[in-house]
């Protein structure tokens, strides 16, 4: 279900399976009509698939699947990260750049695309870390497949996309393991799961699962990131540890490389 599994396997197997069933339902609700000819679809295969009731067409349709690409982009020479928010998510939060692919275009090319639109940033080396499914978004897009990159910075300029961002901001490495240091991701761990059952069965539909942590002793952090049910976590995490080696490729698990 995320990136790096958390060590509860009994939470990662009903999670995997809630978020299915969650993606499906939301499918089978949006995907009502044959897009050829306009007739009815009838579910089939176990409602894995859907198709039309005209003898004429039988069109077969299968799940929507919305991959986006999601990266953290490094500047190597100042040892630093770039993090951005949004103005939806909570105060005080922090993540990395994501965005839809767009038809024609590889995944190298959405990274490089999608850092430069949304901060002005230009990237060159592009790595692949890892990948994850994200089946409470909306219901016009049920599935999300989030495509996790290390991407690293040509630039340094931030001329941020007021339409996509609120900010960014190039963060140390110390900053970085302090915002991971100060969430309780513990308690994060043991909400998120409760939290993405709530949204499945749309007690909390839309609902950002992402949760304001305070340190124990009440102290607010000056910033955190997203907890480890999102991949985006595992992303920041294994930078800010130093888990990646210097081709870019993470010391705990092999990756994909491409320089185009």
């Amino acid at each position: 279900m995320v990136a790096t599994d958390w060590s509860d396997d009994d939470a990662m197997g009903q999670l995997a399976i809630a978020g299915h069933a969650r993606a499906l339902l939301e499918w089978h609700n949006a995907a009502r009509f044959c897009g050829s000819c306009g007739e009815m679809l009838v579910p089939t295969e176990a409602g894995t698939r859907k198709q039309c009731i005209k003898d004429s067409c039988k069109k077969r349709i299968y799940p929507r699947v919305d991959p986006v690409v999601i990266m953290l982009v490094i500047d190597k020479e100042n040892d630093r990260a770039l993090l951005s928010k949004a103005a939806r998510f909570v105060p005080r939060m922090w993540s990395c750049l994501a965005g839809f692919l767009e038809p024609g275009e590889s995944l190298e090319e959405a990274v490089r695309r999608e850092t430069w639109e949304e901060t002005g940033i230009q990237v060159d080396e592009v790595v692949y870390h890892s990948s994850q499914p994200w089946p409470v978004g909306p219901s016009s897009m049920p599935c999300q497949l989030m495509i996790g990159f290390f991407a690293y910075a040509t630039s340094r300029e931030i001329n941020v996309d007021k339409r996509e961002l609120e900010d960014a901001k190039w963060f140390s490495r110390e900053e970085v393991k302090n915002a991971l240091t100060f969430a309780e991701y513990e308690k994060a761990q043991k909400t998120s799961a409760y939290k993405v059952d709530q949204i499945c069965k749309g007690v909390e539909k839309g609902q950002n699962l992402a949760s304001d942590f305070n340190v124990e002793s009440g102290e607010l952090a000056a910033m955190f990131v997203p907890g480890p049910f999102a991949i985006a976590h595992h992303l920041i995490s294994s930078w800010a540890h130093d888990q990646v080696s210097e081709s870019g490729i993470s010391t705990e698990k092999q990756g994909v490389v491409s320089r185009l």
